[in-house]
């Protein structure tokens, strides 16, 4: 086999090692450098390594451009040093644009394997070896990237949530992870995987939406968790008014009803009938007195200029007694945040709400002078909501499994989700809550034996 031909094989097998490394990157999360370096906070550095691969095709591109004295050759390489440059820099520059660094990766071995073709025909008829790459390397990465309609849930990864997220004039004071894990298509390879490691779990996917539209929402839920936990943080140290409601936002209008004439998704109601809305409670007790038929005045605000409309209710399709405009609705929130506050970008954080209770007692450990956790290794998942209640999160058995891999001595879980919790990790101490409070209350009733003494 040619040299050229070597150095696309080795390229193409160091494709094979980081798609390995890729799928089964929680192992060694348990790794601790010191006490703040978690495996989470290197993994970026190997995400860019894998622009390594079509670094090497282009310096093997290249180098035969340079020797070939045939036009056509000279474009066709050119062409290939290009695409694999391209893909480089989509790896490096662009990362959590998966559908760029695929594309591009695709495209770059198909060139890589044209061009192997090409040099082995030199030398024989039949490009044997050059065909048989390309065929076993196929069959691997299908086996190993081809997704299914199947949805895998697996182990995941642990940060260190004073990492993720920081205070301006905090200071750090107890150790506080936070805990994520994979949740992505199934691929071929998975159902090997979960009979070497715990914790597997398969169902058909069924989003709901495409991949692309899933991704942005989940990005979208993790910057409200982002807010929500930083303002609840500051109102409980005694800073900002923490999470209030300035009127109902319209999330969606059923079609075919006379609200869709005169309201739009966005618009946010702040009057009913005259009578002032902050909340969607306040709006559904309003609708109580109207019956179905009637005409109510909304007051609202579009894009900043606030107007009146007229809309006819109808009937509801629950109950046909009851009156309804025919609309989705959600509390149109406002986050008090009075001082800076900076959140790490993670590549293998994508999003997601779950770490928004995490985030509020980091903050607030960050913000009182002597820190809340006691001496405990904190670690912890579930949502943040506006009254401080702890909501329930997905995925709790291989959240369990993954923190029982660690140094934490506590785990702190939603109550809805304490069972799933105990069945990935029994012997955890796993503590269920139901607010930010109970999770400020335990530890403040057990503190441990390495409590650091702090004078405020």
């Amino acid at each position: 086999m040619a040299r050229s031909q070597r150095l696309y094989v080795w390229g193409m097998g160091l494709l094979l090692i980081f798609v390995v490394i890729g799928e089964l990157v929680w192992l060694p999360d348990p790794l601790r450098w010191g006490a703040h370096v978690y495996w989470i906070d290197l993994i970026d550095w190997l995400i860019y390594g894998l622009a390594c691969v079509p670094l090497l095709w282009m310096i093997v591109a290249t180098h035969r451009l340079i020797s070939s004295q045939s036009l056509v050759m000279k474009l066709y390489l050119g062409m290939q040093s290009i695409i694999c440059l391209l893909t480089a820099m989509f790896v490096i520059g662009i990362p959590k644009k998966l559908e760029y660094s695929a594309t591009s990766f695709i495209l770059s071995f198909i060139l890589v394997l044209v061009d192997m073709v090409i040099i082995e025909r030199r030398r024989r008829k039949v490009p044997l070896h050059s065909l048989l790459v390309g065929v076993v390397m196929a069959g691997l990465l299908a086996v190993m990237l081809w997704p299914t309609s199947y949805l895998a849930t697996y182990p995941g990864l642990t940060l260190n949530m004073n990492r993720y997220v920081q205070a301006e004039g905090g200071s750090t004071h107890g150790d506080i992870s936070g805990v994520l894990i994979f949740e992505r298509p199934a691929f071929p390879i998975d159902w090997i995987y979960a009979k070497l490691f715990k914790d597997y779990d398969f169902e058909i996917q069924n989003l709901g939406m495409s991949l692309g539209e899933y991704n942005l929402e989940v990005r979208a839920m993790k910057e409200d968790a982002n807010a929500a936990g930083s303002a609840i943080a500051f109102h409980k140290v005694g800073l900002g008014k923490g999470i209030t409601s300035e009127g109902v936002r319209i999330t969606a209008i059923l079609q075919g009803t006379q609200a869709a004439e005169v309201l739009q998704p966005s618009d946010v109601l702040t009057a009913f009938n005259g009578h002032p809305l902050t909340m969607v409670s306040e709006l559904s007790e309003q609708m109580k007195a109207i019956k179905p038929g009637e005409s109510i005045t909304l007051t609202l605000l579009r894009n900043q200029k606030s107007m009146q409309v007229k809309v006819t209710t109808r009937a509801s399709t629950d109950d046909p007694s009851r009156a309804s405009i025919g609309i989705m609705i959600a509390n149109e929130l406002h986050y008090d945040i009075p001082d800076g506050v900076s959140y790490h970008n993670y590549l293998l954080h994508e999003g997601g709400p779950s770490h928004g209770a995490m985030l509020a007692l980091t903050l607030i450990d960050q913000l009182t002078p002597c820190g809340v956790t006691y001496g405990h290794h904190v670690a912890g998942t579930g949502t943040i909501e506006p009254d401080g209640s702890v909501g329930p999160v997905g995925g709790l058995v291989q959240k369990a499994y993954t923190v029982s891999r660690t140094n934490a001595d506590v785990f702190f879980v939603p109550v809805e989700n304490e069972a799933d919790a105990r069945k990935g990790a029994p012997q955890l101490r796993i503590v269920p809550v139901r607010t930010l409070d109970d999770i400020l209350n335990w530890l403040r009733a057990n503190p441990t034996s390495e409590t650091p003494a702090c004078s405020s």
